[in-house]
């Protein structure tokens, strides 16, 4: 599976009766640039080696806890039975009344009550996650343990590894993104193209799906239908990584595989590396559906992640700039403005809620059950700025094969301001110990570097002008009727 963009100009002339047709000559690609295939292939050794090195230091913090124990901050343990909830909060996952709270009544007997059966107004008793008293003092304990470990390994390694996997992504993706850019003609196929209206539409659908999950997890979030859901992710995860497999199997072979079968409902060839991959990625998927763990849940993150990047193309600067500051209002809202609206933080709900691969986990320490505590990242904080991150680096691709810069300028210095976005983030989550939407970070970081490079190559009206017409093979050069009706 290859996507496709290049270039391609419009000729007319005049038929019998006087009005326009539109012919089209050949499309023929840029130049492929120098070096990417070995560039692409050292990174996803890089990204190999650095996820299995990070895998291994999480599996470092695991520390069995013995049944019916609760191991402590200071590493001694208590039985369970003794857990006090006024002075350690919430009953955890291994404690027998977990998500409940008890109720005494007046004439001396007490009940168990379901946390979520506690109205969204409270009030919250002890016990309950939003009882003040307790989210005050878990608040000054989180900033304590966060001021103390910011220059500790503990502190750090979660966060080096949120920076290595998101940026990688992001860089293997869109050069990746490249080499299908400028594959050949005859093996290239058409990517996935957003035109402005598609861009608008993102904050809303983005909204509509977001705010469904919220309520399918609030009203009828039952195991059934959570298993459900994290089935239907999986499951289209697994095709993913039949996908990125061919494409690797691809760049490491240099050629394009020849198609073992074509699905007809999806009109797509499937290929003898793309099938197995798909196997492969089954059995992933009933490996995380039984134990839900997080480095198969970053291993399918990864590779929706590159597959995004990689294959879904934004049609020119506007379109990637609408798409970034419509998403950068979305994201602002769900995680802020949610609560006051709705009573809850809708993002940190579904985030949390889900089951899913849905985001990349980053293990921070271990909790008192012995499981591990994770960061955590949304995959579409990658694949958004991501998409962003391609579009410029074809433009960098066509600049090179004009001889008109000798690295990827716009690709490498927008990924230093993404790498400094992802920093500022995590700087203000910890420093308020509260989620934050990374996009609003992200967003101001990649459109401000990207202008202000353009500017100072006096390359804006070109950068501006630049188009990928909404074709099949899909083309670039001069403007679409979309794009002029855009203008």
């Amino acid at each position: 599976m290859t996507g496709s963009e290049g270039e391609q100009t419009a000729t007319h002339t005049a038929d019998g009766n006087g009005t326009g047709a539109s012919t089209r000559t050949p499309f023929v690609p840029p130049a492929r640039p120098a070096g990417l295939r070995g560039d692409l292939l050292r990174l996803y050794v890089v990204l190999a080696a650095g996820s299995v090195i990070f895998a291994l230091l999480g599996l470092s913090m695991l520390n069995p806890v013995p049944e019916g124990k609760f191991q402590m901050k200071d590493g001694s343990f208590i039985n369970i039975e003794d857990f006090d909830v006024a002075e350690l909060g919430p009953y955890p996952k291994c404690h027998p009344h977990f998500e409940e709270h008890e109720v005494r009544h007046e004439n001396g007997t007490s009940s168990w009550v379901k946390n979520k059966a506690v109205s969204d107004s409270g009030p919250f008793p002890v016990g309950h996650p939003q009882n003040p008293e307790w989210q005050n003092r878990s608040h000054e304990l989180a900033v304590k343990e966060n001021y103390e470990t910011r220059f500790q390994w503990a502190g750090l390694q979660p966060n080096l590894h949120l920076l290595l996997l998101a940026t990688l992504c992001i860089l293997i993706g869109s050069k990746h993104g490249v080499y299908l850019f400028t594959e050949a003609s005859a093996t290239r196929e058409p990517a996935q193209l957003l035109q402005s209206e598609d861009a608008y539409m993102f904050p809303v659908m983005g909204s509509i799906t977001l705010f469904g999950l919220f309520l399918v997890l609030k009203y009828l979030g039952t195991d059934f239908v959570k298993m459900a859901i994290t089935v239907a992710v999986v499951s289209l995860c697994s095709f993913g990584v039949g996908a990125n497999l061919e494409h690797l199997n691809a760049l490491v072979r240099d050629k394009v595989s020849k198609p073992l079968l074509r699905i007809p409902y999806l009109d797509q060839d499937v290929t003898v590396i793309e099938l197995g991959g798909i196997c492969i990625g089954g059995l992933m998927a009933a490996a995380y559906v039984y134990s839900k763990n997080w480095i198969v849940n970053n291993i399918f993150g990864i590779s929706f992640c590159l597959m995004g990047i990689k294959v879904i193309a934004i049609s020119n600067y506007r379109t990637g700039a609408i798409m970034l500051v419509g998403l950068f209002f979305y994201d602002v809202f769900w995680v802020f403005g949610s609560k006051s609206v709705f009573g809850s933080n809708v993002m940190v709900s579904v985030a949390t809620g889900v089951e899913a691969p849905i985001k990349l986990l980053f293990p921070r320490k271990m909790g008192g059950c012995g499981m591990l505590q994770h960061s955590m990242l949304g995959l579409g904080d990658i694949v958004v700025p991501g998409v962003f991150v391609a579009f410029l680096a074809k433009f960098d691709a066509v600049k090179l094969g004009q001889n008109a810069m000798e690295s990827y300028v716009y690709l490498n210095t927008t990924m230093v301001a993404y790498v400094l976005s992802l920093v500022t983030t995590v700087s203000v989550m910890l420093f308020f110990n509260a989620a934050q939407p990374a996009l609003l970070y992200i967003v101001p970081f990649v459109l401000i570097t990207s202008l202000s490079v353009a500017i100072s190559r006096g390359e804006l009206k070109e950068l501006w002008d630049y188009v990928i017409e909404d074709d099949a093979p899909e083309t670039t050069g001069a403007k679409s009727a979309q794009d002029k009706k855009d203008s």
